[in-house]
């Protein structure tokens, strides 16, 4: 396998077929994906059920979001911002999936920087648009979004990093939850992750907690920002690097974890295809065992263990990516206080309980904005609130 385009579905699709490696037929459904990358419900079930090759699976992506991207046009064009806003996310969420099969280089670097371009657009239709700041590190420019409380001179603020194949234009739109709630939201690609990778060629580093290093020196100093009130929330790998972080940085004063593994190399070696092909991508990595050199160097059990801030986690007990021993794992290395969401039939990211747990991290981000760790309990392993 080379470096150049070992990209998730396209695999899939080719060797393996999607629907039973991604979809319907796994207990790690592939619509609620879909769904959580701004994909209509509908219009994804009646899209995956006429796909029947990998050149079908880009176009019919593609022509959804070009068909949402006219839509939102004519919707700013007529002053209705916020359906604007909403539809031309759609249209990202659409791109990001054609993008997954495109087997060209050159034509997926062009679906990204139109995702990109999508992405300003809706922003600029909301009322508290983001920003995007570009941050200097180790001769890297990394791009930071930033959404601050319109009229709070300092208000706490979320940080949120994707897992193997996330990028920020996700956690666009579930940053309004954070907004309506008087907290500023900031997003990030790693290197590895979204254009760093697609356009710049930027590759996974071990040390990545330095980018979110300096990325923190930007954002503290933001108007609007609370630089004491400063909370990472990570998703599968994601939310490795936001536990190295939380690690290295006082700065972070809560860590939000969804499915983390404490060991890459571990989710490599076990995680269902395509994930192990996504992560040699994200590495540049040419064959299995160069990948496997280099994953040795991304353990976080000595991180963890340096860890004195709150943590919230959830896993689920049928997570076959990253299998629930990893949480245990975290949770008895970490010296803060540790809140624990477990399902036992939680699949990878537990988006078969998403609304549940989202609810539940918000409110646990409240309380420690509000009044600290004075109000945590540590949870047993494996143990499910009520």
């Amino acid at each position: 396998m080379t470096s150049s385009h070992p990209l998730p579905f396209r695999l899939a699709l080719r060797r393996f077929g999607a629907f039973r490696i991604l979809g319907t037929r796994r207990r790690e459904p592939l619509l609620p994906r879909l769904v959580f990358m701004g994909g209509d419900p509908g219009e994804c079930v009646d899209a995956l059920r006429s796909i029947r090759s990998p050149e079908q699976w880009v176009a019919r992506w593609s022509a959804l979001a070009d068909e949402r991207a006219a839509l939102g046009a004519e919707c700013a064009a007529r002053g209705d911002r916020r359906t604007a806003a909403e539809t031309l996310r759609q249209a990202v969420g659409y791109l990001r999936v054609a993008e997954y099969l495109e087997t060209s280089p050159d034509a997926r670097a062009d679906l990204w920087r139109r995702l990109v371009a999508l992405a300003e657009r809706a922003s600029a239709q909301d009322d508290a648009p983001w920003r995007r700041y570009e941050v200097p590190w180790e001769g890297l420019s990394i791009p930071l979004s930033v959404r601050t409380v319109p009229g709070e001179p300092e208000a706490p603020c979320v940080l949120t990093l994707g897992g193997v194949d996330g990028v920020k234009e996700e956690f666009h739109g579930i940053s309004e939850a954070y907004l309506r709630r008087g907290w500023c939201t900031a997003a990030l690609d790693l290197p590895g992750q979204g254009e760093l990778r697609r356009l710049k060629d930027v590759r996974w580093r071990p040390d990545a907690e330095g980018v979110i290093s300096a990325l923190l020196d930007r954002l503290t100093r933001l108007p609007g920002v609370d630089p004491s009130r400063i909370a990472i929330v990570g998703g599968s790998a994601g939310g490795y690097f936001a536990l190295r972080a939380a690690a290295s940085d006082a700065r972070i004063t809560a860590c939000g974890l969804i499915s983390v593994p404490i060991s890459l190399l571990d989710v490599h070696r076990g995680a269902p295809r395509p994930i192990p092909q996504t992560m040699r991508y994200n590495l540049g990595a040419a064959t299995r065992a160069d990948a496997e050199r280099e994953l040795r160097r991304y353990d976080a059990t000595e991180h963890a263990g340096r860890v004195t801030c709150p943590v919230f986690q959830v896993h689920g007990g049928a997570d076959t990516t990253v299998p629930i021993e990893h949480a245990h794992r975290v949770a008895g290395l970490v010296k803060g206080p540790v809140t624990g969401v477990f399902y036992d039939d939680g699949d990878h990211m537990c988006f078969n309980h998403r609304p549940d747990w989202e609810a539940k991290l918000r409110g646990w981000l409240g309380d420690v904005f509000s009044r600290g760790a004075a109000g945590e309990r540590k949870v047993g392993h494996g143990e499910v609130p009520a």
